[in-house]
Formats: structure tokens, C-alpha cells, sequence
């Protein structure tokens, strides 16, 4: 191996970590009020929050109260009939 090409691959590789290292360290996701639903059992939220009474966790200064909506009832809806009609299976030169 020629000393060229090992510095070159030290080069690659401090360069790979470093960017690794910086990369991973700048991620730090947000999450709001309402993002995760209290656990059964503990721990009940993820680190820094706290189980409110809307069954939610909560960053402890909220005072927002999540609300899922109700589920919509489809039981009275009457859907269209989209079988093809007969008539639409001729060809359009009427054979």
C-alpha cells in the first residue's frame, strides 16, 4: 500500500466520523402537545412529559386539552350502485 493512498483513507475515514459525530448530535426532534397517549403502565409519557387527565401526555407548562374527534357514523349512508350497466358493455359501432 502506497502512503498516498493510506493518508487518503485516514483522511476519508476522520472525515466520515466527524461528520457523523456532528451529524447525530444536531438531532433533536420536537414534539407537541396531543403526540403520544399515556402508557398503561410506567413509565406513562417519554422523558419530560406528564400524563394529564385527557389521557395524553403533556410538556408539564401545557394547558392545551387534546380531543379526539369523534368516529363518523356510515351506517345510514346509502353508496351508488357503480356495477357497468348492460348496455355500456356493447361496442360503440353498436356490434
Amino acid at each position: 500500500m502506497t502512503r498516498n493512498h493510506s493518508l487518503a483513507t485516514l483522511f476519508a475515514t476522520a472525515v466520515f466520523i466527524s461528520g457523523a459525530t456532528l451529524w447525530s448530535s444536531c438531532f433533536a426532534p420536537t414534539y407537541s402537545d396531543c403526540a403520544f397517549r399515556c402508557a398503561s403502565t410506567e413509565p406513562y409519557c417519554p422523558a419530560e412529559y406528564e400524563c394529564k387527565s385527557d389521557g395524553y401526555c403533556h410538556l408539564p407548562d401545557s394547558t392545551a386539552l387534546c380531543v379526539i374527534p369523534k368516529a363518523v357514523d356510515f351506517s345510514g349512508v346509502v353508496l351508488p350502485d357503480l356495477s357497468i350497466p348492460e348496455d355500456a358493455t356493447t361496442n360503440p359501432d353498436g356490434s
